[in-house]
């Protein structure tokens, strides 16, 4: 028995170390999560705005067209339990904080990451490069079960053997997008990501992120600062497609928290309308060009919001 146990551990090593190896490099090879988390470590002390978020604020709000010095922590998939978990972790460490900018979108209230079948595996980069506990399920928690064995191994050459470079060109966290030119693909996108996003259920979650939005604002007020909840503007097709009732939802409860002191609520979302189609990279999300008009909106708020409380 004891040979047998021992026979055992010297023919299953190998590839628990060979296992371990793969996931240690996978792991050290840039991505999104990794990039974001590295710089804002360096950042998060002087950072007065911090945005959250998902991917509509990633792609919308511009930190070096703010007046303020801020870092765009938003994600793609980034559902608001994350927005709370990023914020209650750095919030010792956010010196200087002023405002909280978090995207509000028609599906926000009813989803959390692990409901979004595409998006899901994403769960664990969070707790991998943040340190904030998204995955739950220690059996999720390895990069190398994301892709067959031999993909892994084709992604291990391409960037260690023939040293392909990763880069991202990210702006304080934003990630500009560039401009869609088609007309066709764009329009049926924003009507598929409508519906996409449409529930059937509207008690779905709701309560589970409502108390998501509640933390966000108690650690605001903790840190003296203020939140700004915004809808992004997205093409008028997405616009055109979303249910009223989820819709309207969304705007009753924005409308009951916000009290225009503390706490803000702008629905942009409409603007969209007087966009052009370079202002779009696709359905639900704004190119940088679209980006600039979103920003520079925001930072004339901010400084509205300051000229009523006496900053200059």
């Amino acid at each position: 028995m004891k040979k047998l146990i021992l026979y055992t551990v010297i023919f299953i090593t190998p590839f628990i170390v060979t296992i371990i190896v793969i996931e240690y490099l996978l792991r050290n090879i840039p991505n999104s999560h990794m990039v974001k988390a590295d710089e804002f470590k360096t950042k998060v002390k002087q950072t007065k705005i911090l945005i959250l978020g998902n991917s509509h604020a990633a792609n919308a709000i511009n930190p070096e067209l703010l007046s303020k010095e801020a870092y765009n922590l938003a994600q793609g998939a980034q559902t608001l339990d994350i927005d709370y978990a990023l914020l209650s972790k750095y919030q010792d460490q956010l010196d200087s904080l002023e405002y909280i900018i978090v995207s509000m979108s028609y599906q926000s209230l009813w989803f959390k990451l692990s409901d979004l079948e595409y998006f899901k595996w994403m769960a664990k980069y969070n707790n991998i490069y943040f340190n904030i506990d998204i995955e739950h399920n220690p059996l999720k928690m390895f990069l190398f079960l994301d892709e067959p064995i031999k993909k892994d191994l084709e992604y291990l050459k391409l960037y260690y053997w023939n040293k392909r470079p990763i880069t991202f060109n990210y702006i304080n966290g934003f990630i500009p997008a560039p401009p869609t030119s088609n007309l066709e693909k764009i329009e049926k996108h924003g009507k598929s990501v409508a519906e996409g996003f449409t529930v059937q259920d509207l008690t779905f979650r709701y309560n589970e992120n409502l108390r998501c939005l509640e933390s966000i604002i108690q650690i605001a007020k903790k840190k003296h600062s203020k939140v700004i909840f915004i809808t992004i503007p997205c093409y008028p097709t997405y616009i055109d497609n979303l249910n009223k009732e989820q819709l309207n939802s969304m705007h009753h409860l924005m409308d009951s928290i916000q009290d225009n002191e503390n706490v803000f609520y702008y629905d942009f979302l409409e603007d969209a309308r007087s966009y052009t189609l370079q202002d779009f990279n696709n359905g639900d999300h704004l190119s940088y060009i679209g980006a600039q008009k979103v920003t520079c909106k925001v930072d004339s708020l901010i400084k509205v919001i300051e000229g009523k409380n006496g900053k200059q």
